[in-house]
């Protein structure tokens, strides 16, 4: 497996290992200027996954002839390479007293993706990075995934992000997009969802959604998590597109098919004022101490008022993707005001969804932004390495 040599704007004092995160194994060496990149090593919970990216690290290590210093991580201490990140500081040969050995530096999931963005187009300078995934454990320790950051590597703060929700069941949440919809229903509406959300409730069995409840209410294995992929695929099983996922991302990819419009047939190439801000659910921003919390309730009561008036899959997913682009345009408006920066990167799995990036680009630079996709890497969790390279 080859390697993506990426030459980087700053020097790095000390040669670093970067293990990414756990869905997507990926690994990137870090001498001076110059990031050795390897990725698409599948899920490392899988051992074969695991034992190949292990021979990958070796044999690239002997190829660029380097000792790594540092070795960067995630910060889930249950990810199998930041497990293996420990274990390989544990079995580093002492070194003589007055000098410091091999150390584990762990890096906050999605400020590695935006940190892996600003490499990979060579940006400088402070950027809004706008992180959008499904999963990633947050420095307050909750799962993010709908987060805007200010600043530049080592340098982020998290200016913005969806409200919380419960997962109800944890990762019983992720196969089961459900579980999601009922609890951003629950939420809003409480036991009173079964009046209120008319269709959606009318397909869960009673029995179920009583112990999804009682998951919710007592804070029971459901963490709190800002993602924009669960978002995602609340609103897919709302609407009767996927209510339970056989691999990763199903719920949004088969939101986004749903999709069907006169002018979403050019989607990959589409015209970007062909977009309306004024024809879309609406999200609610609200000032937290100066960091920006954005309420999805108002976009949940507008796909429940579109189900009982009966309309179409494919406009309830074409009003939700435009809500959710003009929703970072909005956001990114409010901090380029705020903090007066105007380059934004985009990066995260949600990013991989052909409608939303071909719809926010142009939406963005209408608006004077100068915006950053990946050009080299992907957008998922296959570009993190590089991320935590860059800020370790």
């Amino acid at each position: 497996m080859d390697y993506i040599n990426i030459k980087l704007s700053d020097r790095k004092k000390r040669n670093i290992l970067a293990l990414g995160a756990q869905s997507k194994g990926s690994f990137c060496f870090l001498k001076k200027d110059k990031a050795y990149f390897c990725e698409s090593f599948g899920n490392l919970s899988d051992i074969e996954n695991f034992e190949n990216f292990q021979q990958h690290i070796k044999r690239v290590q002997r190829r660029i002839g380097i000792k790594p210093e540092i070795i960067a991580c995630d910060l889930h201490p249950e990810y199998t390479a930041s497990r293996h990140a420990f274990e390989m500081v544990k079995n580093a040969p002492r070194l003589r007293s007055g000098r410091e050995g091999l150390r584990v530096n762990q890096i906050q999931h999605h400020e590695a993706h935006i940190a892996s963005c600003i490499a990979d187009n060579e940006v400088k300078g402070k950027v809004i990075g706008v992180a959008f995934d499904g999963t990633g454990l947050g420095s307050d320790g909750n799962i993010w995934g709908g987060e805007f950051f200010i600043g530049a590597p080592k340098k982020f703060k998290r200016a913005a992000h969806l409200k919380y929700i419960r997962m109800p069941g944890a990762e019983a949440a992720i196969r089961e997009p459900w579980r999601m919809a009922f609890s951003y229903l629950y939420d809003i509406y409480g036991p009173g969802l079964y009046s209120s959300a008319g269709e959606f409730s009318n397909r869960l069995d009673k029995k179920s959604i009583e112990f999804i409840a009682q998951l919710i209410d007592k804070k029971i294995n459901s963490p709190l998590t800002s993602s924009m992929g669960r978002l995602f695929d609340a609103v897919a099983a709302m609407i009767g597109i996927c209510g339970e996922v056989e691999y990763e991302g199903q719920a949004a990819i088969e939101l986004e098919k749903a999709i069907s419009h006169p002018r979403t047939t050019r989607v990959r190439g589409r015209q970007p004022s062909a977009i309306s801000c004024n024809k879309r659910y609406n999200f609610k921003y609200l000032d937290r101490k100066g960091l920006i919390i954005i309420d999805w309730a108002p976009v949940i009561k507008g796909v429940v008022k579109d189900l009982k008036s009966k309309k179409s899959k494919a406009e309830i997913s074409l009003k939700f993707h435009d809500a959710v682009c003009c929703m970072i345009k909005d956001t990114c408006c409010f901090l380029r005001k705020k903090y007066r920066v105007s380059k934004v990167c985009l990066s995260g799995g949600v990013f991989q969804n052909r409608y939303l990036t071909a719809c926010i680009r142009p939406l963005l630079e209408k608006e004077g932004f100068s915006v950053y996709c990946h050009k080299r890497l992907p957008a998922h969790d296959g570009n993190i390495a590089l991320g935590q390279a860059v800020m370790a």
